[in-house]
């Protein structure tokens, strides 16, 4: 634990005894990119919802910015997590090769190719799905105050969306350079928001406390010489520099807590190992939890 020492859808709603927005204490949230490691924040946000906590504002890049549109809309996380598995159609009693087989069939259905040379993938079928789940449009309707980071690609800054409609700013800031066409809006030409801001707690600054959640996981050394695909590198070099640009904010505005889910051997689009990824993230559940309770 890093801790700095300064002071179907849309289905459950929030609860009404959340403490979070009626406590003096303001708390934010910063959900970083990482893929489907990305699922572990819903961990995190099981246990404001368990607490009857609601973070006052959230702030997210890549994946960050999905899970944390989705909750501030006000779904909650046991309905988003309860939809990935069905969507995904996870049983307790199924084999890993069973689920990636059923997986790979519901990404197909999600991914609309892209033969333009501009990226693998369009992103215009999940945009649509994304928003047959939130059923809603504008910043203004959600239920959580939400700031999304994407990145402009020609000039490398970061640019951060907290009004006007969602899906466009989810959308870039999703946008896996490589993989994921760019997607331009609003005059500029925009990629992945991790691709600058890896886990956005900066943009948090008028709360109280900042809570930051890092899904970047860990590298699987090994000792093999042999030059990885060139995927791989491409993926995998991306996440390099955004854990060398998470180590430089670090020593300069840490959060006061960073929880840092020790996940490995999933890679960005393995959403049928959720439950590896659940399983991983069971050591920052607890401590999560025992901050809270110091500090609510």
């Amino acid at each position: 634990m890093e801790v700095n020492n300064k002071k179907n859808l849309p289905a459950t709603p929030f609860q009404d005894d959340f403490r979070g927005m009626n406590s003096e204490l303001k708390i934010g949230l910063a959900l970083g990119g990482g893929g489907a490691r990305g699922l572990a924040h819903l961990s995190v946000l099981e246990v404001f919802d368990e607490m009857g906590i609601r973070p006052n504002a959230i702030s997210g890049a890549s994946i960050g910015a999905i899970v944390g549109a989705l909750y501030a809309s006000g779904i909650s996380a046991r309905d988003i997590r309860d939809y990935v598995d069905s969507h995904l159609q996870i049983k307790k009693e199924d084999k890993p090769w069973k689920i990636e087989g059923r997986n790979l069939m519901q990404m197909v259905k999600l991914l609309d190719l892209d033969f333009s040379g501009n990226g693998l993938i369009k992103g215009e079928n999940f945009s649509h799905f994304l928003y047959e789940i939130l059923e809603i449009e504008d910043f203004s309707d959600l239920q959580i105050p939400l700031k999304v980071v994407a990145a402009d690609f020609w000039d490398s800054s970061e640019v951060v969306y907290d009004s006007g409609p969602v899906l466009p700013a989810v959308k870039a800031s999703m946008s896996v350079p490589g993989v994921f066409t760019p997607v331009t809006y609003q005059g500029r030409v925009l990629v992945d928001g991790a691709c600058v801001n890896p886990v956005p707690w900066n943009h948090l600054n008028d709360c109280d406390v900042i809570i930051g959640v890092n899904v970047l996981g860990r590298l699987q050394p090994s000792d093999s010489l042999k030059p990885p695909k060139a995927a791989k590198v491409v993926l995998e070099t991306f996440e390099v520099m955004q854990r060398t640009i998470l180590a430089q904010r670090l020593c300069c505005n840490p959060p006061d807590l960073l929880l840092n889910p020790p996940i490995t051997g999933v890679g960005i689009f393995d959403f049928h190992k959720a439950k590896m990824v659940y399983r991983q993230s069971e050591g920052i559940v607890q401590e999560l939890r025992d901050f809270l309770e110091k500090i609510v």
